[in-house]
């Protein structure tokens, strides 16, 4: 059976076209880029937004037994990319999937989605559906609430979110979400390519129970047994106001729009009967608590926690150059210096010396944090500890400990090195 995945490279695309290939069909995938290590002839390098006549697709679907339309962006680069990618391109493939008998054909949409829906991504999605469902095709609207994969970008964010330990968010206990795990949808889509009999002209494809976004996120918690934590509910006109300025950002998932999206969840649409699922698959799908495995912790925490030091180093760089030039007596600097051999004459010039190399330090730490930055604080601070150890060893017995806080501190600056990555 030939099957073509179209938008294979992304998260649920990818799962799929693996998903259909080790169920021994002649999976070919389509994107707009092949990925490294795809074989040429597995693969279709296409724009699936400028395909929006009928005859750009009828050379490409010779052959196809079935297609999957995967396709699907969370936000538009350019605008009117959610009509284009979501409705228009989608219409012509179905035209020409009618044209030709492909045998079956399944569209991955998204619940909420209806041509008459509040935002423009479900409104898109919702028109592509209603063409579907309209043609003479055996066809499937399958429509998944949120979608849960380790290498998923959302995903990612949402195992970070899961790991602070207090946290505010739109929506947290009012929104609701019923999650499926990538594998059990991409496990699914393959039934419904491969199923024999009839099929169901729509679906939604949901986890085996609906959840409010802080309870996602203890789920997600409890399987990387990660502390508990305190979720709040963001106020909404913050929120709005939030997401409009994240809104600028072009990576920021957070929108205006989808900020809607989620406060028309709370009304029930995200989430449906997992029942129709279960009887595709054979099996009950996967609990969200069964997402995640505890050694994602690290990972997860590592994406804040890293920053967090960073910005704390930084600042404490930036409060001894101040410290140590504007407020500090210099004559008490520069006796420390001749305690340590410095001659007269070179302690100004080294007093200034070390305060611009711990601002440059610190500035360097906030702008452009790197992996070899972090060596240089570990022989910094350790040549200060050593030097001072020698020369001024009663500093050991000072009460607030300013040698003995730079054991921790060299501690930090270590893992912190190893642990950063190497392009860094």
């Amino acid at each position: 059976m030939k099957v073509l995945v179209i938008g294979a490279t992304g998260l649920i695309g990818g799962h799929v076209l693996r998903a259909l290939r080790a169920a021994g069909c002649a999976a070919v995938g389509a994107s707009r880029r092949r990925p490294p290590g795809a074989r040429a002839d597995d693969w279709l390098e296409l724009d699936f937004g400028a395909m929006t006549r009928e005859r750009d697709w009828l050379p490409l679907l010779a052959g196809v037994d079935a297609v999957v339309n995967c396709v699907g962006i969370l936000r538009e680069a350019r605008e009117g990319d959610f009509d284009r990618l979501h409705r228009a391109a989608p219409v012509t493939l179905f035209a020409a999937c009618e044209r030709l008998g492909v045998r079956r054909v399944v569209q991955v949409s998204a619940l909420g989605s209806h041509p008459d829906a509040a935002t423009a991504y479900w409104r898109s999605k919702g028109a592509a559906d209603a063409d579907l469902l309209a043609r003479r095709l055996d066809a499937t609207v399958v429509r998944p609430s949120l979608v849960y994969g380790d290498d998923g970008a959302s995903s990612v964010m949402f195992r970070m979110l899961a790991t602070l330990p207090l946290l505010a968010m739109p929506m947290a206990h009012g929104a609701r979400v019923q999650p499926i795990h990538v594998d059990d949808l991409a496990a699914l889509l393959v039934r419904l390519v491969m199923h024999e009999g009839e099929t169901p002209r729509e679906l939604a494809a949901v986890g085996p129970r609906a959840l409010t976004m802080a309870d996602y996120l203890d789920a997600l918690r409890d399987g990387m047994e990660a502390p508990s934590a305190l979720v709040l509910d963001l106020p909404m006109p913050v929120a709005r106001l939030v997401a409009r300025v994240a809104g600028a950002m072009p990576s920021s998932a957070l929108t205006p729009e989808s900020l809607l999206m989620l406060e028309r969840s709370a009304d029930g649409g995200n989430s449906a009967d997992a029942g129709p699922v279960a009887a595709l698959l054979g099996r009950t799908p996967r609990d969200p608590a069964r997402f995640t495995r505890p050694a994602q912790r690290i990972v997860a925490v590592w994406s804040w926690g890293a920053r967090l030091v960073a910005v704390a180093m930084a600042i404490l760089w930036l409060v001894t150059a101040y410290v140590s030039w504007f407020a500090w007596p210099h004559a008490e600097s520069t006796g420390w210096l001749g305690a340590c051999g410095v001659p007269p004459v070179w302690r100004e010039p080294m007093l200034l010396a070390a305060s611009l190399t711990d601002a440059a330090v610190g500035v360097l730490l906030l702008l452009r944090p790197r992996r070899w930055l972090w060596a240089l604080q570990l022989a910094l601070v350790g040549g200060y500890t050593t030097v001072m150890s020698v020369c001024l060893p009663h500093f050991w017995l000072h009460p607030f400990g300013p040698l003995s806080k730079n054991l921790p501190l060299l501690a930090m600056m270590a893992v912190m090195w190893r642990l950063s990555a190497r392009k860094d």
